[in-house]
C-alpha cells in the first residue's frame, strides 16, 4: 500500500533536493570520523537481509511494524575456539511519528574470549509515495573479558596472559537508508570510536583497538513471474587496514513464502541460504557457508539458524515494497 501524504507536504521536488543534499552531508560526516589504527574485526554473518539493525541504525522501523529477530551463528565447526555468536534484535516503527526504534544485544565468544555488546537505535524517516530515506544513529556499549586462565601457557610469568582482563567501552555509530520502488540503499558505520581492546604492559596489546567498518548495501526486487521474485543484492564491507571485502547475494523467492539462496563472500566462503514463512508472522532461515581458505583442511563449515517474528501494529501504515525483502 502506499504512504499517506500530509497536506502540506513539500512537493516531490523539492524532498529529491532535500533527501540529496542530507545524504552528502551526512556521508561527508560519516567520512570525516575515519582515521587508521591497528584494530579487530567485528563479528560477520550470513543473513544481512534479515538482521540489516544489526550492521545500520537507519533500518529502524523501517516496515513500520514490531519485527524481532534471534540469529546464531557456529562458525568453523571443528575447530577449537572458533567463533560463536548469538545475536537479538528489535525495532518498531511509532504510531502517528515518522520514527523508528531498535536495539541490538549480541553475545560473540572467540575462544577465551567473550565480547558482549547493547546499542539502542534511532531513525528519522522522511517518507514519499512509494519509499522513504531514513538517517539513523545508535549508541551503547561493549563487554570485553577475557579469561586466560583456560590457557596452557609456556610463559607462566606472562602478566599479559594471565587471570581475567575486562574492558568496558562505549561507542556510537549511524546511518542512512534509501528505499524506493523495491530498491533500498543503505551506507553506515556502526562503531565510530576506535576504542582500545584491553590494556596492558606489552605495547601491541595495550594499542590494539576496535576496526571501524563501513557497510554499503544495495539491493533491488523483481518480479519474473506471478509467482517467482528474485531479489539480487550486494554488501560492500570497508575495513581500516584490512582488504575490501564483498557479499554477493541472489536469492529466489517462490510465492513469498519460500526463499531458496546463494551468497559468494570474497575469497571466503560459498553460502546457500534457506528461509520458509510458516504464517504472517513467523519466519525462519538457515545458513550453511564452505569455506574457501586453508581452513576448509580442518572446518565442516560454518552454520547460521535464524528465527523472526513481525506483529502489525495498528494504525501505521507497512509500504508493501518492504514486505519481501527484508
Amino acid at each position: 500500500m502506499g504512504l499517506r501524504q500530509d497536506p502540506d507536504i513539500l512537493s516531490c521536488l523539492d524532498k529529491t533536493k532535500m533527501i540529496r543534499t542530507l545524504f552528502i552531508a551526512l556521508l561527508l560526516i560519516l567520512g570525516f570520523v575515519a582515521t587508521d589504527v591497528n584494530a579487530q574485526q567485528r563479528p560477520v554473518f550470513s543473513q544481512y537481509y534479515f538482521n540489516p539493525l544489526a550492521i545500520n541504525p537507519a533500518f529502524a522501523g523501517s516496515q513500520q511494524d514490531f519485527n524481532g529477530t534471534l540469529l546464531y551463528r557456529h562458525q568453523w565447526v571443528n575447530v577449537e575456539g572458533a567463533p560463536r555468536l548469538l545475536t537479538a534484535t528489535a525495532n518498531t516503527g511509532i504510531r502517528g511519528k515518522k520514527i523508528g526504534l531498535g536495539f541490538v544485544l549480541s553475545n560473540e565468544r572467540i575462544g577465551v574470549h567473550t565480547d558482549i555488546s547493547l546499542y539502542f537505535s534511532y531513525a528519522y524517516q522522511i517518507r514519499f509515495k512509494d519509499g522513504a530515506f531514513s538517517m539513523g544513529i545508535q549508541g551503547g556499549f561493549t563487554q570485553l573479558r577475557s579469561d586466560f586462565t583456560q590457557l596452557t601457557l609456556l610463559n607462566l610469568n606472562d602478566p599479559n596472559l594471565s587471570g581475567v582482563m575486562s574492558k568496558f567501552n562505549p561507542n556510537f555509530g549511524a546511518g542512512l537508508l534509501f528505499e524506493k520502488s523495491r530498491f533500498y540503499a543503505g551506507f553506515s558505520i556502526p562503531y565510530i570510536l576506535n576504542n582500545k581492546l584491553q590494556s596492558g604492559e606489552d605495547i601491541q596489546i595495550a594499542e590494539a583497538r576496535m576496526r571501524r567498518y563501513y557497510f554499503l548495501v544495495v539491493g533491488k526486487l523483481f518480479d519474473l513471474n506471478p509467482r517467482l521474485q528474485i531479489r539480487p543484492e550486494a554488501v560492500l564491507r570497508m575495513q581500516e587496514q584490512a582488504p575490501l571485502g564483498y557479499d554477493i547475494n541472489f536469492k529466489f523467492i517462490i510465492d513469498q513464502r519460500i526463499g531458496l539462496g546463494a551468497i559468494y563472500r570474497s575469497n571466503d566462503a560459498i553460502i546457500s541460504t534457506f528461509e520458509f514463512q510458516l504464517n504472517q508472522n513467523l519466519r525462519i532461515g538457515y545458513a550453511y557457508e564452505w569455506t574457501l581458505s586453508d581452513l576448509n583442511q580442518f572446518s565442516r563449515g560454518t552454520h547460521e539458524f535464524m528465527l523472526s517474528y513481525r506483529i502489525k501494529i495498528r494504525g501505521l501504515n507497512r509500504p508493501d515494497y518492504c514486505a519481501t525483502y527484508f
